[in-house]
């Protein structure tokens, strides 16, 4: 089996893992409905989509021509800053009660220990799946060097496109989606394409074995990227709309992902 395509079929597998663990994880879990000021949901949408647009052009042209308009430090302009700022004044309330309505506020303690189980029931099939197939020999011989990696890694995607991903695509896109559709689920799935969408230029023409080819590029991010944007909005949505869930979940695939991609892909 190609390497990319190893990886992929893993990654969504790993994935809706997730969403199994936290249907049942949070079956009981009562979702809070905080009522927030009402300011025009449609209006906050209307900009939420025109900024997203906006950022896949800017991403399509950074890519094709290879200008360094969109990377890590930008995107806490572009998805971070600017998006806040912009919220702020259509809200017309303080910058503080806007990041709290986010998600960005302390977990309560029932909702902290279901998440963490989710991590922790996540990383244990991970560990098990691994350890039944042929790479066994390998990962336990290099148990040090992947723990160094993934410590690494997380920490890297905690600054990066762990935080600034969420605070966007979970805690204004699908956010401004839930007050203005009433219908989560639904709110969850179409944020879930976008965040899709978003990774369409860097398929295309960055990552390798999908580089210059629009249907393996596209068939990568509607399929890995979806599932993966679904797990994170629904653990957000579950965690009564806590950043923190989503933001550490996020950096926490991602280490994961790189950090075995060496002995996965051999």
């Amino acid at each position: 089996m190609p390497a990319l395509l190893y990886r992929e079929v893993f990654s969504i597998f790993f994935t809706i893992i997730v969403i199994i663990l936290t249907f049942v994880i949070f079956r009981k879990q009562k979702i809070e409905f905080v009522e927030e000021p009402e300011t025009g949901y449609k209006r906050e949408l209307i900009f939420c989509l025109l900024w997203f647009l906006l950022y896949i052009i800017l991403a399509m042209l950074s890519c094709a021509f290879n200008i360094d308009i969109i990377n890590d430090v930008t995107n806490w302009l572009f998805l971070v800053l600017f998006p806040l700022l912009i919220l702020t004044k259509l809200r017309k309330e303080k910058l503080i009660q806007t990041l709290k309505e986010i998600g960005l506020k302390r977990m309560d303690k029932n909702t902290l220990i279901k998440v963490l189980l989710v991590y922790i029931l996540y990383i244990g099939v991970i560990i098990l799946v691994f350890s039944l197939g042929e790479e066994t020999a390998s990962i336990l011989s290099n148990i040090p060097e992947i723990l160094v990696k993934f410590l690494i890694y997380f920490c890297l995607m905690i600054f990066t496109a762990g935080f600034t991903e969420e605070f966007f695509f979970r805690g204004i896109i699908q956010r401004c989606l839930i007050n203005s559709l009433k219908k989560p689920y639904i709110a969850i799935l179409v944020s879930s394409i976008l965040f899709a969408l978003y990774h369409f230029s860097f398929a295309f023409y960055l990552w390798d074995g999908t580089a210059g080819n629009i249907i393996n590029s596209l068939k990568m991010i509607m399929t890995e990227h979806l599932v993966a944007g679904f797990a994170l909005g629904l653990i957000y949505y579950k965690s009564n709309k806590n950043l923190w869930s989503s933001i550490i979940f996020h950096a926490c695939s991602n280490a994961i992902i790189m950090s075995f991609s060496v002995i996965i892909t051999g």
